[in-house]
């Protein structure tokens, strides 16, 4: 089983590689592109992943419980999906911040 990285508050940094990590990088760098088996890499349209970060959607970073009042349309589009209404706005929030969306103008 791999092991699982604890992350603190703040701290999105690449977790440390093991050897045996660094040994395949090292053996994968000496390899063309064409010799590189890329077969079992399901193919992925990043163009259609309706804003989901995969990566940091697998960390467990820690959350904070707020209370606040979203408007009612925001709701509906988020609830659009089905379950997981919260962790979409937390996406959709994340993506915001990741692409330098301008809260000072809000």
């Amino acid at each position: 089983m791999k092991k699982l990285f604890k992350l603190e508050y703040g701290s999105l940094k690449t977790p440390p590689m093991t050897d045996e990590m660094l040994k395949e990088l090292k053996e994968l760098e000496k390899m063309s592109d064409d010799e590189i088996d890329f077969s079992d890499i399901p193919p992925q349209d990043l163009s259609k992943s309706e804003g989901e970060f995969f990566y940091l959607n697998s960390l467990k970073l820690p959350k904070e419980k707020i209370y606040t009042a979203v408007d009612k349309d925001i709701i509906v589009w988020l609830k659009q999906k089905g379950k997981g209404y919260q962790k979409r706005l937390n996406s959709v929030l994340r993506w915001a911040k990741l692409n330098g969306c301008p809260i000072e103008n809000f």
